[in-house]
């Protein structure tokens, strides 16, 4: 008969749980062996009890006369309560030391965990490297992205024309963090495209709540949907004719947040008031600028998957904003290829009220994808006697198809495999098809050589871009662009003629993380 007794089933799941991986890793190697010798020795110990009280419990066998009990065997049999009760105090002894090894193991578990709640920990991945603090509410991310460009002009008429050449279009790092989880900030400078050192992002968020968060310092501010878009995620290797007349990066403050679950964002700010295309850091007048968004997932909660993907928005911006013959606050408009296609006259200058709307949505279901945006912008410009407020007018259009499956989106997709050679596996692919318009208020072009705004020999009235494009991502982190745009213009040319079609293809190496 075994011997069953609730020593025997503290001891095994003692050593159960010394041997479990969760006790594994809370204690050093030494403590771990320590335990499972000293457990090894009561069980053999306990072994050893059990077979003495079964020899003792064992009946003696029958024998056909019962002879007279010698003196010497009924001391033993007298003697026997004593040696068994011996052997109950040393197992309740046993039982004891189990439970003083399995609170240890306890108190060693608590110490161990206690610790690693305060230990941080660092991490690297498709999204970054970084450290973050075990609870989370301490985290420093660095990430970036690099866009080596190839550009080769077909056939390239163009007055100046640039040259084929190869180009680190973008070579930005950046450094991101929060504290407490409330607050965060973001650094970014420039390294790429000119060569000269810039300053791109500079903020600090104060996160109080999802609806409401306040963001100050150097940031994009919130108005147009493709300048608001991730240069790592943009589908075409340059973006289309409405940034071009909606700022880029300014100077300010801003109130932001997500309502009605998630399915309308806003976003209102005031600015130095950068200008068309362009970036901010140092402000020459007191004027400023307003600039507000709201846009719209009106079925991000609905069961309808087609509609889902569906978002609209619109942008509005309006300041003041003066200039001078010296230094005219004024953008000049390009091609894709980075070209010059318009150019504000020499002395023309912002004198006044400027104002912009841009209506914007995209739509994304499945592998499809359909993205548009509108920009209008009203100004006041002068030049000697001549004042007149324009009005400039951009839009685009494009759709998309990752052949390969996987889902479009604002963010670019994630490849379901990864390229890999060796396993047969390709990434996923996406092809894509753009128009994109700009047109100029015919009024720059009236006046004489000495009082109009814009020459109509030089500057062209209207340019409009079509392009095609092959994206291949490789992973999350690298994608292949093939991408042609053709742009053809209205005016820009001697004697009322218009400007030589614009022809060039592009293919840029991404790296992001």
């Amino acid at each position: 008969m075994k011997f069953d007794h609730p020593a025997a089933r503290v001891l095994f799941a003692g050593s159960l749980a010394a041997l479990t991986p969760g006790a594994s890793i809370a204690q050093t190697t030494t403590t771990e062996d320590a335990l499972r010798a000293r457990i090894e020795q009561l069980d053999a110990k306990l072994k050893a009890l059990e077979e003495r009280l079964e020899q003792r419990a064992t009946p003696p066998a029958p024998a056909a006369a019962a002879p007279a009990e010698p003196a010497a065997a009924t001391a033993a049999s007298a003697a026997t309560p004593v040696a068994d009760s011996e052997v109950q105090q040393r197992i309740e002894a046993l039982d004891q030391q189990v439970r003083v090894i399995g609170r240890k193991q306890e108190l060693d578990q608590e110490a161990a965990a206690a610790k690693a709640k305060e230990t941080p920990s660092v991490f690297a991945g498709k999204d970054g490297f970084g450290i973050r603090s075990a609870d989370g509410g301490f985290r420093l991310r660095v990430a970036g992205v690099i866009h080596a460009d190839a550009r080769a002009f077909l056939d390239n008429d163009f007055p100046g024309g640039s040259t084929d050449n190869f180009v680190l279009r973008r070579v930005r790092p950046s450094i991101e963090g929060t504290f407490n989880e409330k607050f965060g900030f973001r650094i970014q400078p420039e390294l790429g495209n000119s060569g000269a050192i810039s300053l791109l992002d500079a903020h600090v968020d104060l996160n109080f709540r999802p609806y409401f968060r306040i963001r100050g310092g150097k940031f994009k501010g919130p108005v147009g949907l493709e300048r608001l878009q991730s240069p790592a995620d943009i589908t075409f290797v340059e973006r289309a004719f409405p940034t071009q007349l909606l700022p880029n990066r300014d100077i300010g403050v801003q109130v932001f947040g997500d309502v009605l679950d998630g399915r309308l964002s806003y976003a209102a700010g005031y600015f130095d008031g950068a200008r068309d295309n362009s970036s901010l850091d140092t402000d020459t007048n007191s004027s400023k600028d307003f600039e507000g968004r709201l846009f719209a997932h009106p079925f991000r909660q609905s069961d309808n998957e087609t509609l889902r993907g569906l978002g609209l928005g619109v942008a509005v911006t309006t300041g003041t904003q003066s200039g001078t013959v010296a230094s005219g606050n004024l953008a000049s408009y390009v091609t894709p290829g980075q070209q010059t296609f318009f150019a504000w006259s020499t002395g023309a200058f912002a004198s006044g009220s400027r104002q912009r709307v841009s209506p914007q949505f995209y739509w994304y279901a499945g592998p499809f994808g359909l993205f548009g945006e509108y920009a209008r912008v009203s100004h006041e410009v002068s030049r000697s006697t001549n004042s007149r407020e324009l009005t400039n007018t951009a839009w685009q259009l494009y759709a998309t198809w990752v052949i390969t499956g996987e889902d479009a989106g604002y963010t670019r997709p994630t490849p379901r495999q990864n390229f890999d050679l060796e396993k047969g596996t390709w990434g996923a692919f996406e092809v894509g098809a753009r128009v994109s318009q700009l047109t100029v208020d015919d009024a720059a072009f009236v006046g004489t050589n000495t009082t109009r705004l814009a020459d109509p020999s030089v500057s062209a009235r209207k340019a409009t871009d079509y392009g095609v494009v092959l994206n291949w991502y490789l992973n999350r982190n690298v994608k292949l662009q093939f991408n042609y745009e053709q742009t053809k213009f209205d005016g820009g040319a001697a004697r009322n003629g218009n400007l030589p079609d614009e022809r060039v293809f592009f293919t840029r190496l991404q790296g992001a993380f």
